[in-house]
């Protein structure tokens, strides 16, 4: 376990500025936003209300819909660094003509395969529970000036949309991983293409043969496809929202699709291991 811990640490230090990114973006982000509220604030034009809003939800809706709706951009941020990261996990040595100095380590391939898998995934989920945490703190701040903080609600809101967005990160990483073990550069757009080639390849087929195939990357979006808090009646969250986050935990967590996620990104993690494993050390 020494070894692997100092495979982690060592993997972390390497992609340290990547898995920063995002909290950069985050913090460019929130400094144009007070640029915007100053300039605002000075000319007069700031001033903002919660109950000056026609049709405005009660304040329980508002604590919960306002920390789902802001963790979209994070999270969008955070996938798009999970591919980023997973596609050269298993390249990266071979691009920097080191992988034959690193396969002859006394340190076994899956905990050099786990290591990156780990930081490429988990890593970016750091990063983004990171900036939720920040998100939740500043939302907390501003409702409890302009309207009602609910502390329940909020955090409920909050960890519904981090969740959702790790169990899309972790079957989108492991299959930009596992595309990482067969292509050497640009592993996800190549596997994308292969996927979207035979998706088209079947859909003629069966349209011409009069054949059933299956279309792969259906599979894979019904696979990635997360039913997020937003899924619901507006009136219903309105009337009933402990009700509605109950269901909602029900629908992202706990299902036989999220069985059926880690279960795939498992098998894709040891196939790929397995693979590059296989591979010839130039």
């Amino acid at each position: 376990m020494k070894k692997f811990k100092a495979l982690l640490i060592k993997d972390l230090q390497i992609n340290k500025k990547t898995l920063m990114i995002p909290l950069w973006i985050t913090a460019g982000f929130y400094l144009l936003i007070l640029l915007i509220s100053a300039v605002a604030y000075f000319s007069g034009d700031l001033n903002f209300n919660f109950a000056d809003i026609q049709g405005t939800p009660p304040s329980e809706s508002i604590n919960y819909i306002v920390n789902i709706a802001i963790m979209g951009l994070p999270g969008l941020i955070s996938l798009i660094f999970i591919i980023i990261l997973t596609q050269g996990a298993l390249n990266e040595n071979i691009r920097n003509n080191s992988e034959l100095f690193h396969r002859s380590q006394p340190v076994s391939i899956w905990y050099q395969s786990a290591s990156r898998y780990i930081v490429g995934i988990a890593g970016n989920w750091l990063a983004l529970f990171t900036i939720a945490i920040f998100n939740f703190i500043v939302i907390a701040i501003i409702l409890a000036v302009t309207d009602k903080f609910i502390f329940g609600l909020a955090i409920s809101g909050m960890a519904q949309s981090v969740v959702s967005f790790m169990k899309t990160g972790i079957i989108i990483g492991s299959l930009t991983f596992f595309c990482s073990a067969i292509f050497k550069d640009k592993a996800f757009l190549q596997g994308l293409a292969i996927i979207v080639g035979v998706q088209f390849l079947f859909i003629i087929l069966n349209a011409l043969m009069q054949w059933h195939l299956p279309l792969p990357l259906n599979y894979i979006i019904k696979l990635i496809n997360v039913a997020t808090p937003s899924g619901m009646d507006n009136e219903l969250v309105n009337e009933n929202i402990v009700y509605y986050i109950r269901e909602a935990w029900m629908r992202i967590v706990i299902n036989w699709n999220t069985l059926l996620q880690i279960g795939v990104s498992g098998v894709l993690f040891v196939t790929a291991t397995l693979i590059y494993k296989s591979r010839e050390i130039k």
